[in-house]
């Protein structure tokens, strides 16, 4: 069973799979995190992405489909993709990478959010640089303060989501380009909306409703 989970920054996409992994043992593919291992290596395509995350902007489709095009490829089923597909673009990319190795998207989470609650929410959010769990000051505190609680390293702030008007910048990103994708996947009979305004256990068992009544 393989799923996209769509949803603008901050929606919980990145918190939401990491339950997934725990309870259904997907293979994670955040192209966050691979970006983020990309500018840390200060790689071409790092240095490249960089330029544009760092003006609130998202990364152009050939650099993102060629990021996981090397990572699809080599995997079996179950798997979530988180941040990609972003564009009708990278969506058609993805269906010929998936119909070439024959694969398959089973659902695709659509996280639904208000605006407000994203700002909030990202100016709140801490990261583990090392295991990549995602805390939040107010909602998701770690156990101590500014430490992982799975690996006790000290959480991080990611630059872009220190600024709210470069949260809106992505925001509004967000609406241009990826909008249209839930128009798409819902007219292939694949889109599952949550409120992600709810709270977080009423989130998963809607999460947990979902995966068991396709996965049987």
């Amino acid at each position: 069973m393989n799923l996209i989970i769509l949803g603008p920054p901050g929606s919980g996409k990145g918190t939401q799979s990491d339950f997934l992994v725990e309870q259904y043992h997907f293979v994670h593919l955040s192209t966050g995190d691979l970006l983020r291992d990309e500018i840390v290596a200060k790689s071409e395509i790092g240095l490249s992405a960089k330029s544009f995350i760092d003006q609130g902007k998202y990364v152009p489709d050939d650099v993102m489909n060629g990021i996981i095009d090397n990572k699809i490829t080599n995997l079996k089923d179950n798997f979530i993709l988180d941040g990609y597909p972003r564009t009708i673009g990278q969506v058609k990319f993805l269906e010929t990478v998936l119909q070439k190795i024959n694969h398959k998207i089973d659902v695709v989470l659509y996280l639904e959010i208000k605006e407000q609650t994203i700002v909030d929410r990202l100016l709140a959010r801490l990261v583990c640089p090392v295991c990549k769990t995602t805390y939040n000051r107010i909602s998701m505190p770690p156990k101590v303060d500014t430490l992982c609680d799975k690996d006790q390293t000290p959480l991080i702030q990611r630059t872009d989501d220190t600024d709210s008007n470069k949260i809106v910048t992505r925001l509004n990103e967000y609406n241009v380009s990826t909008q249209p994708l839930v128009d798409y996947f819902r007219s292939k009979g694949l889109l599952k909306v949550i409120d992600a305004n709810q709270d977080n256990t009423t989130i998963r068992q809607q999460l947990k409703q979902i995966i068991e009544a396709i996965h049987g």
